[in-house]
């Protein structure tokens, strides 16, 4: 049985976007919902269209759920009982009044009890054999559910007890795909356990380049050489260069003083190129014999000598720079074991390292001692030997290289212990999993005997088979001439008349009117018509309306007062029996009526009752349940309901609020009027009768009576709907319901 509907979404207009408000009471046996025309009563209606197949075509983004006794149903998901609904798409799907034709209904005979007797124990096996699958299906689910969480959890162990590349992403598929490989229990005994997880926990390290001195490039040839033939090459010609003398005309102070001799030649250089006349230092005249003095100091002999030494001074620099940036990775990047001898290595370069470097700065030295004493010969006895440095580099490159070994044979080594530590964790389930893979094979066997027929059964036949031999009993014992006879007696009895008839026509009805096809039907005949065939539609093999929900939207709409009472009538025989039962009406004196029968002491605990409100938020209306108005529920008329949201209206400044009241205004002021002046006068001349002055009043007398009338409705007003105005809004809708109905009942 429905029991709310918990949501709605994308359901045309109105129905955008619905929740079940909290405190509104559940659906009932029977449910009754009023609602005014166009509130949204033929969209609900379509929505419980929807449930058997859990799809509506005509609104593909719809989204809903719906909650019986035990679970909910979405969109997409058929619904656990067959629902059968009465609205505009039914009729327009079953009966056409353009054509006169109408799809038939099967019902069936009450001759043949031998099929009706087969058809029935058929549809007690199809009953067994269903609910017999029905737990095979379950016992297969919850067997596979089972052998899944197995995979997922030693999954999870094997994960967990693991690491490295081969085991980070391990999950249910792997470890099932492993099982299959797995022939027998392969269990690990503790030892081995712990040898492979140690082998597992190391982190694979990449491989690292060899420490190498860089070649030099010989600017002179432009070619590279190595760097201990290069720095040979710079020993042999600092030798050359520091024998080599100049003779010149020798100023002793600037041969005794090196930094003096080399600040002066620079000056000269300077004043040379600038033309200079006169000192840039002092200012003073540059004499030309002093100036002859220093050219001969410093000849073009010296100053090649010098060019040649600072060539050397600039090649030492470079070896001294690539010496200097030789620096080989930290320990951390090897594997720990083999961090310790690695660091001794380095310690012994390093060593080596500062020692050429030392050589190479004082080589240096030697060769800018040279350019101070171009005129003496000078004997370098310094050497430059890179042997021992090449040697500690090749010690640091032998660990270098056990490193990279390892790498290179890191994977396998741990593919080989995962493969194992996973064999061992899957035989602990072993013996788990081969049973249930047992019960599983034993469920889809039982699912397909039950599917196809047992072979091992004699006569045993399949669920399609069943439902086949079923249907064809079925159609031996039922016809659409009994649902057309059925249509037809039901027909006369609603209409008073038989001149509008149903007759069986190929795979239909032809609907006539004294033997020719109806046409110019009126539309209450349309709505007789359409409503009769529903009734007899409940009727149908295929509906078995102690097991079905009903829903009937406004099955009076264009009928007259008369016919009223038949549909009623109709209705509440026609679905006394159902399972569950919900019927939408706009008309107020239908309503009544079913408020009546379903009041009654034998119906009220298995019956609800609820209306459709709209709501405008200044964009689009939107349509909610709610529980029935009080004042439709106890009044015998509309008056006072409507009379209460004339009161209580307040404009908000949008046509969408306001659109309703003059409707409502007329409606009050009609049933005002029908007891205020009982008479077939126009509604003008009952408001005109009222304004009539009696003999012995005068215009003044009128004009009192007047302002009386209009005082005593503001003050009713007033009394009312005080606190809902602009300023205060205080009081909530308990109060106002209470002065409400005090006021009426002083009225």
């Amino acid at each position: 049985m429905i029991k709310r509907i918990k949501k709605i979404k994308n359901l045309g207009l109105v129905f955008s976007d619905y929740n079940w408000a909290s405190g509104l009471p559940e659906f009932k046996r029977f449910n009754l919902i009023y609602g005014w025309t166009g509130s949204g009563k033929t969209t609900l209606s379509n929505l419980f269209a929807a449930l058997e197949t859990g799809v509506l075509s005509k609104y593909a983004g719809l989204e809903y759920e719906v909650e019986d006794e035990t679970e909910s149903f979405r969109q997409g998901q058929p619904f656990n009982r067959k629902v059968r609904v009465f609205n505009q798409d039914y009729v327009s799907r079953n009966v056409g009044f353009i054509d006169g034709k109408a799809n038939p209904i099967y019902i069936l005979g009450e001759e043949n009890q031998k099929l009706v007797e087969s058809i029935k124990m058929d549809e007690g096996i199809l009953l067994s054999k269903n609910r017999d699958r029905k737990v095979a299906a379950d016992n297969l689910e919850n067997a596979k559910n089972s052998k899944a969480k197995e995979f997922t959890n030693i999954a999870r162990v094997i994960s967990s007890n693991t690491s490295g590349e081969a085991t980070r992403r391990y999950d249910k598929r792997d470890a099932e795909d492993a099982f299959v490989k797995l022939l027998s229990k392969v269990p690990l005994d503790e030892s081995r356990i712990q040898t492979y997880l140690l082998t597992l926990k190391q982190l694979e390290r990449p491989t690292i380049s060899e420490v190498k001195i860089q070649n030099i490039l010989d600017e002179q040839l432009g070619n590279e050489k190595e760097i201990s033939e290069f720095l040979n090459e710079i020993i042999l010609k600092g030798k050359d260069s520091a024998l080599m003398t100049i003779e010149s005309v020798v100023i002793e102070r600037l041969r005794t003083h090196p930094d003096i001799s080399e600040w002066v030649e620079a000056g000269l250089i300077v004043h040379k190129n600038h033309k200079s006349i006169k000192c840039e230092y002092c200012g003073q005249q540059l004499q030309e014999s002093r100036v002859r003095e220093l050219a001969q100091h410093f000849s073009e002999t010296d100053k090649k000598l010098k060019d040649d030494v600072d060539a050397l001074i600039r090649q030492l620099d470079i070896v001294h720079l690539c010496i200097e940036n030789i620096n080989p990775i930290d320990k951390a990047n090897l594997y720990e074991e083999l961090q310790e001898p690695y660091q001794s290595c380095v310690k012994a370069f390093d060593i080596e390292k500062e020692k050429i470097l030392n050589c190479i700065d004082r080589y240096k030295e030697l060769l800018k001692e040279k350019k101070a004493k171009t005129t003496d010969p000078m004997v370098i006895n310094e050497t430059i030997d890179i042997k021992l440095l090449t040697i500690a580099i090749e010690k640091i490159n032998i660990e270098i290289r056990r490193h990279n070994e390892k790498t290179e044979n890191f994977k396998p080594e741990k593919e080989a212990a995962q493969k194992e530590l996973e064999k061992h964790y899957l035989s602990t389930i072993y013996d788990e999993v081969k049973i249930l893979e047992q019960k599983i094979a034993q469920y889809e066997d039982d699912i397909t005997n039950l599917d196809n027929g047992n072979p091992s059964v004699l006569g045993d036949l399949s669920l399609v088979d069943i439902n086949n031999r079923i249907i064809e009993n079925r159609s031996k014992i039922s016809s659409p001439e009994k649902a057309c006879a059925e249509i037809n007696k039901k027909l006369e009895m609603f209409l008073g008349r038989n001149e509008i008839v149903f007759e069986v026509k190929d795979a239909g009805y032809l609907i006539k009117r004294n033997g020719e096809v109806a046409s110019c039907l009126s539309d209450g005949e349309k709505t007789a018509i359409a409503f009769i065939y529903f009734i007899v539609h409940l009727q149908d093999q295929e509906f078995d309306i102690s097991k079905g929900i009903v829903v009937i939207d406004d099955p009076i709409s264009s009928l007259d007062s008369n016919s009223l009472f038949q549909a009623f009538a109709f209705l509440k025989n026609s679905i006394k029996d159902a399972y569950q039962f919900f019927v939408f009406t706009h008309n107020f004196d239908f309503l009544r009526l079913v408020l009546d029968w379903l009041n009654h002491r034998s119906q009220r605990p298995n019956s609800e009752f609820y209306m459709i409100t709209n709501d405008h938020d200044g964009r689009r209306r939107k349509a909610a349940l709610a529980e029935l108005d009080k004042d439709l529920k106890d009044h015998e008329s509309e008056y006072h309901y409507l009379f209460k949201l004339l009161c209580r209206f307040k404009s908000d400044g949008t046509i969408g609020r306001a659109y309703p009241i003059p409707n409502i205004a007329r409606k009050v002021v009609e049933t005002f009027l029908m007891f205020r002046v009982p008479n077939s006068a126009s509604m003008y001349e009952k408001i005109e009768s009222l304004k009539k002055v009696k003999d012995g009043d005068d215009l003044e007398s009128i004009k009192k009576s007047s302002a009386d009338l209009a005082s005593s409705l503001q003050k009713i007003g007033e009394a009312l709907y005080k606190g809902s105005g602009d300023k205060s809004g205080e009081k909530g809708d308990n109060v106002k319901e209470a002065e409400y109905e005090e006021k009426k009942d002083e009225e």
